[in-house]
């Protein structure tokens, strides 16, 4: 291997040692881009790189998606829609045996039409559905697992915002791969519902019977979808309009935010809340857009070093299958997940894994999504896997007793992903049925 590789491959392992020992990812980023643009291209280069980089992507108007998206999250949480879809969702499956488990499947799918992230989901069905969940006598553990598992649903529906920073690293199509991502999505909300059935067949004392829960009229279930409109219009404009090619995947983060701005005052919310949503946006993106301009340049030396096709003429050479390569990425993300979100995952590990794997043959756009999820599935990690940390702090339980009950799920999680892997023709086939 050419000696800028082995120089990407040692700042790439310092990379990791700082993290993992608690320095903050964009300093870690920095610190190591730095120092390996001083090494392969002198004071020059790293100059260059350094006052040219932050400006070209601060300017760049693509990343205004992210915000725009957050904002669009941060709105739904507050008007009060993502209680409507539990509610709704809870009307009509709440009296199957299980049914508040298909109920938090269902509002979370319906609710990452809005939020775009799964800690989102997390929090906020983890304060809607968990007095449910303990007044119906529902399993605890299971409650919670449910609660977490569920919420990686938000991460793949459209607008997914890893999905887009996914995209925003690669220069993938954000519109194709959101619908990539709407297709993996509808897959889980099968599997999930399908691994809650499996278990409870299993083990039926950890659900209330069919017969201790209230019997919901047909007419107050019919009503009861009047909560899903925001959704749907949402949705609409969102996916609708980038579809028909009426404006751009930014535009359409606009255009939603106005509509549910627009909503909330029709809902009565007070003009000093929804100014607090768009502050809480901003801090948020205040908070990854550091991260992003990081990643961004260490992505760029990245690319100086050749690495990722140093490591493709390595494995060439050393005739490993591709779905062996993949497996290693499966456990390498895993671990990260142990200690970073998954906006830092994909901003570090992009620039190798993504060349990586489809210069073995992936589809990129089935890659993404995929990716996408084990970095969910990776935030169900101890000792600080991100998805459980947001449940433990927004329901001040402890993070022993979700790691408990997530096994199921995350084990469901990691089997979806080999199959993804190994047979991506299931995910490519509704966005090829769509004409992608």
């Amino acid at each position: 291997m050419a000696t800028a590789a082995w120089v990407g491959i040692g700042i790439f392992a310092l990379l990791m040692v700082l993290v993992f020992i608690g320095v903050p990812i964009w300093v870690s980023m920095m610190g190591c881009s730095f120092l390996g643009f001083l090494i392969l291209g002198g004071t020059k280069i790293l100059t260059l790189q350094f006052t040219q980089a932050p400006f070209t992507l601060g300017a760049n108007y693509t990343y205004a998606v992210l915000p725009l998206f957050m904002l669009v999250g941060t709105l739904a949480g507050e008007t009060g829609i993502a209680q409507g879809a539990f509610d709704s969702m809870n009307k009509w499956f709440g009296r199957s045996r299980g049914g508040l488990l298909y109920a938090i499947v269902g509002a979370n799918a319906v609710f990452g039409a809005c939020s775009g992230i799964s800690v989102a989901g997390n929090v906020v069905f983890g304060k809607i559905a968990m007095p449910e969940l303990e007044k119906n006598h529902y399993d605890r553990r299971l409650s919670l697992g449910a609660i977490v598992g569920a919420g990686s649903l938000s991460s793949l529906i459209p607008p997914s915002v890893p999905i887009i920073l996914f995209c925003l690293m690669t220069d993938l199509s954000i519109g194709t791969t959101l619908m990539y991502g709407l297709s993996l999505g509808i897959i889980m909300i099968i599997l999930l519902c399908l691994c809650i059935r499996v278990y409870i067949l299993i083990f039926p004392k950890k659900v209330p019977g069919k017969d201790v829960l209230e019997k919901v009229p047909m007419k107050e279930k019919v009503k009861s979808l009047r909560y899903l409109i925001p959704f749907i219009l949402v949705f609409a404009l969102i996916v609708g309009g980038t579809l028909t090619g009426l404006f751009p995947s930014t535009v359409a983060g606009a255009v939603a935010s106005v509509a549910l701005i627009i909503y909330a005052l029709i809902k009565g919310i007070k003009p000093k809340r929804i100014l607090h949503c768009i502050w809480e946006a901003s801090v948020m993106n205040a908070g990854i857009f550091p991260i992003i301009i990081a990643g961004s340049i260490f992505s760029r030396f990245i690319s100086m070093t050749r690495l990722a096709d140093g490591l493709a003429n390595a494995i060439a050479s050393a005739h490993m299958a591709p779905i062996l390569v993949f497996t290693l990425v499966v456990i390498f993300y895993v671990i990260c997940g142990c200690v970073m979100d998954i906006a830092s995952i994909i901003i570090i590990t992009v620039p190798i894994v993504f060349p990586l794997l489809t210069g073995l043959g992936y589809n990129p756009f089935v890659l993404c999504v995929v990716l996408v999820m084990l970095c969910d599935a990776a935030g169900m990690t101890p000792p600080i896997g991100m998805n459980v940390f947001a449940v433990s702090n927004a329901l001040r339980i402890g993070t022993s007793e979700i790691f408990k009950g997530v096994i199921p799920f995350f084990v469901l999680d990691l089997v979806a992903i080999f199959i993804m892997g190994a047979v991506p023709q299931i995910v490519e086939f509704l966005p090829k049925l769509m004409g992608y």
